[in-house]
């Protein structure tokens, strides 16, 4: 369901720790605009054993229920397990690109709702932009799969 893949099971979910640390890193760069448009960044990662899945949301404080804009990423993953490792951090580096244009562009509405190809530093990934709360599609296949 997630998955740009088509995945049997919901992945493993990304650690907490990498979680809240890529989650604080945008909350410091972003500070400014967050707080003026009163929202917070959401992020959510899945490992599968050929792919990482990664997403970032940028949900409204007082209305978390309301559809977030979200910036989806999908990397396939080689023979190493730890692959995942090295390009996290060049995912990351592409969620700041998405999110300085966002910010910079007024009446931004640039969805794309299937996945695109892309490359960034020398990393071929996938991504997509929608209003899709990732949250809350996790919760749905956690149940699903129950």
């Amino acid at each position: 369901m997630l998955s740009r893949k088509h995945q049997t099971k919901l992945g493993n979910i990304l650690p907490e720790e990498w979680r809240s640390k890529i989650e604080e890193l945008l909350t410091n760069v972003y500070s400014k605009e967050c707080q003026k448009l009163g929202k917070s960044f959401q992020v959510h990662g899945l490992t599968y054993s050929d792919e990482l899945y990664l997403s970032v949301g940028l949900i409204e404080d007082k209305h978390p229920e309301n559809a977030p804009v979200s910036y989806i990423m999908s990397l396939d993953l080689g023979e190493k397990a730890d692959s995942y490792e090295a390009n996290l951090e060049t995912l990351v580096d592409s969620m700041g690109v998405f999110f300085d244009t966002f910010f910079a562009t007024p009446n931004w509405n640039e969805y794309v709702s299937n996945w695109t190809e892309a490359s960034f530093k020398n990393i071929q990934f996938h991504y997509k932009v929608s209003r899709e709360n990732v949250a809350l599609s996790i919760q749905a296949e956690i149940l699903l799969n129950q």
